[in-house]
């Protein structure tokens, strides 16, 4: 087991908070800060040859470390600017079913995967509703899954409740209908193991912003190996062809590899920094830190079940990690209360979502518990 007191002076931020905000912003750890310095001298040392000696190198290291913290294949992994840009990408090359106009997405997801097919006027979306507010078992996608539908998108973790789904279920159902499935994991990466294989998913999204600790910029996606050649997408740039630098102006010849999903020039400052966090993260071991944000919730769970404060999250250890929200009245001023104090937290609409760091420790989190039931209960006065 990591000795999880010697991994918290890699991150100084846990010393000026209690952070309970893991799920939004990670951290930035001291290695990342280094990272970025190490950008800036490069950069100024070596001018234009820097991207033939540092830049590209590190961004194929980026790409083979995102695929092992994913447990993909070699070549299936892509970085993006962001996930909405992932989307993007995937919703205009993925060789979706032809004569399907149907797109199944949870009632609990995140905006950006409703937005994204909503804004695309040839299909129609459909959102599967949750009977308790706080999970969808996958069967209730399943019986929505019809000879229309041509694609189910999800995410792996429910950002508002901290319900993990089972999405090779999800997959499985979708796969006997002739559909496909994309899983956006941004709340599961660096706070469950993956294994996009098993999942059985066709794509997979997610970044490096929130457990990982690597900061904005730090998109990634994965595509399904025999899915690859086929995916044409219809915005690309020129970093996304096999061969950039032929500087080819009349012709496209997309890269052979998930390289193919990508656009133009890097956000290197941020690949810097995002690569060292994930390298930590690695080496810490994202099973060791499953179990400590589990132990973690166990006790918020405790202590809101102790304070009388409903909660919209499973008791069960195996349906959730990494968050727990609570009931409150008004949110967005406990939140700006608990700042103060020196607790981190996030407001929700209706609720207060707590996402600890893994690095808190026992007493940190009974003072920050403290502080936080005694805001709920009082509103923010």
């Amino acid at each position: 087991m990591p000795d999880w007191k010697a991994l918290r002076s890699e991150f100084p931020l846990l010393d000026r908070y209690i952070y309970l905000n893991a799920c939004s912003l990670g951290p930035l750890p001291r290695r990342g800060r280094a990272a970025l310095a190490r950008y800036a001298q490069d950069w100024d040392e070596k001018g234009t040859p820097v991207w033939f000696t540092d830049w590209i190198p590190l961004l194929e290291r980026f790409r083979e470390r995102i695929g092992e913290l994913l447990s993909a294949p070699a070549g299936s992994t892509a970085i993006a600017p962001s996930v909405s840009v992932a989307l993007t990408t995937l919703a205009t090359g993925l060789p979706l079913p032809a004569g399907r106009d149907k797109i199944l997405i949870g009632e609990l997801d995140f905006p950006t995967i409703g937005h994204q097919w909503l804004s695309r006027p040839e299909y129609e979306v459909e959102f599967v509703p949750s009977r308790d507010g706080t999970t969808i078992p996958p069967e209730a996608f399943a019986e929505r899954i019809d000879k229309r539908t041509a694609l189910v998108a999800t995410t792996h973790l429910f950002y508002t409740t901290g319900y993990l789904q089972d999405v090779r279920a999800i997959a499985d159902a979708a796969h006997a209908a002739g559909a496909f499935c994309l899983i956006d994991g941004y709340q599961t990466g660096g706070c469950v193991p993956l294994d996009v294989e098993a999942m059985g998913c066709d794509a997979f999204v997610g970044g490096c912003l929130k457990w990982l600790s690597g900061g904005p910029g730090n998109a990634f996606m994965y595509v399904r190996p025999d899915l690859i050649p086929r995916i044409r997408p219809h915005g690309t740039g020129w970093f996304a062809t096999r061969d950039p630098f032929s500087f080819t102006l009349q012709e496209l010849t997309f890269a052979d590899d998930a390289r193919r999903l990508e656009t133009g020039t890097w956000a290197m400052p941020s690949h810097y920094a995002g690569l060292a966090a994930l390298e930590l993260i690695l080496e810490v071991g994202v099973e060791n830190i499953q179990e400590r944000l589990r132990d973690l919730t166990d006790r918020i769970l405790e202590r809101c079940v102790e304070a009388g404060v409903k909660t919209f999250t499973p008791r069960e250890r195996s349906r959730r990690c990494g968050i727990v929200t609570l009931e409150c009245d008004q949110p967005e001023a406990v939140e700006a209360k608990l700042h103060a104090e020196g607790v981190v937290v996030d407001s929700r609409p209706g609720r207060v979502r707590l996402s600890p760091h893994w690095c808190v420790t026992e007493a940190e989190l009974e003072r920050g518990m403290d502080l936080v039931l005694d805001k709920v209960r009082a509103g923010a006065t």
